[in-house]
């Protein structure tokens, strides 16, 4: 949720933004301010992430306003709303510390992607003083016209993934957990077989080598018996002869 403060000295400004705002679930306003104190002040106490700052306001002015507000709040940003599109007046808000300049004239849309940017980190700026103030500025370094296609196609192939990783719902992820869950089991369970088989056939091999032995012990002691009365007969022939 984007908290947003509304500093402006008309009422009728202040409620026609909110009717903008309102209507969007991810924008919330949580405070008006009629001049530029008293916003410091709102900011202070209601930490807004954005403020929409007009610029001609009694007490304090919009551009002092901006000015405490950059120095004292970090956390939130300001973005100018005016009437204004004179070149000094939008150099002068960037310079205290603006993130933006927006006209009063723009569409709740307009307005409502320019609040979302700039709580982002994006400077905004509006299409009408780009062409009007910077229109005949035109980048004549080929280096870094090469450098943005670069950085063009990264975007590109990031945006690429992104859609990929959409496309991975929360369903088709759990399915792809569990097979992999699945997949293994298997394989725990074919080792364990493996292993089991094997146990059984040393112990059969034992088995039959004790029957083997126990054959041979028999046969042993059947040979030594039948050798030690072979001798006591040679024996007794011998001596009483």
């Amino acid at each position: 949720m984007i908290t947003v403060l509304i500093a402006d000295d008309q009422k009728f400004v202040r409620k026609t933004i909110e009717s903008y705002l309102e209507l969007e679930s991810d924008l919330k306003v949580v405070g008006f301010a009629e001049n530029g104190r008293v916003a410091v002040e709102l900011v202070e106490t209601l930490k807004p992430d954005i403020v929409l700052m007009d610029i001609e306001m009694p007490v304090m002015d919009g551009f002092a306003a901006t000015k405490t507000i950059s120095e004292r709040f970090s956390d939130t940003k300001v973005l100018m709303l005016s009437i204004y599109d004179r070149e000094q007046d939008v150099t002068r808000a960037l310079k205290l510390g603006a993130k933006g300049y927006w006209l009063k004239n723009t569409t709740a849309k307009e307005l409502t992607d320019a609040i979302r940017y700039v709580h982002k980190g994006y400077f905004q700026l509006a299409l009408e003083l780009v062409d009007k103030h910077f229109g005949g500025l035109k980048i004549q370094n080929s280096e870094l016209n090469n450098k943005l296609d670069v950085v063009d196609a990264v975007l590109a192939k990031i945006e690429q993934k992104i859609n990929i990783l959409k496309e991975l719902t929360p369903k088709s992820l759990n399915e792809t957990i569990e097979d992999i869950v699945n997949q293994e089991m298997l394989r725990r369970q074919e080792k364990d077989a493996n292993i089991q088989f094997k146990l059984d056939r040393l112990k059969h091999q034992l088995n039959k080598l004790q029957k083997t032995t126990s054959l041979f012990i028999k046969a042993q002691l059947g040979f030594n018996v039948v050798l030690t009365g072979a001798v006591i007969v040679l024996s007794y022939f011998l001596f009483n002869n």
